[in-house]
């Protein structure tokens, strides 16, 4: 099973900072979230939905993240901007053109989401 990885990038030094760093384990944590946020290409987290997803327990794995962008790609074809995706018993709400997950939250605790023009079933691909 793949680990779930950290969807708050945090600071990301340079690489001069890498390559000075004294420390091989920090140097190595920070050479990970840039590989990471590179593969993981554009998309944000706000504040609001890191919170949400930290108080919720909410988190997703690499293979999550890819299979939400199939689902973005598919949503904007369509001409969506503001959607909501639901993965297994999860909900983000999710700013496609900034690529930035807005809120995430339960379906069965908050059944009704405002201010959104589509709904997207994403479905996992690591499960």
């Amino acid at each position: 099973m793949i680990e779930p990885v950290s969807w708050s990038w945090g600071e990301v030094r340079s690489r001069e900072s890498v390559a000075t760093s004294s420390s091989t384990s920090s140097s190595g944590r920070s050479a990970f979230r840039q590989a990471m946020q590179s593969a993981l290409g554009p998309w944000n987290v706000s504040q609001h939905a890191g919170n949400r997803m930290a108080e919720r327990g909410i988190s997703l794995t690499s293979s999550d993240w890819l299979a939400m962008e199939q689902a973005a790609k598919q949503a904007e074809a369509k001409g969506a901007r503001d959607t909501y995706m639901v993965m297994g018993n999860v909900g983000f709400v999710v700013h496609l053109p900034s690529r930035t997950l807005v809120t995430a939250l339960h379906p069965a605790e908050h059944p009704i989401v405002t201010q959104i023009d589509s709904v997207v079933f994403v479905s996992r691909l690591d499960r």
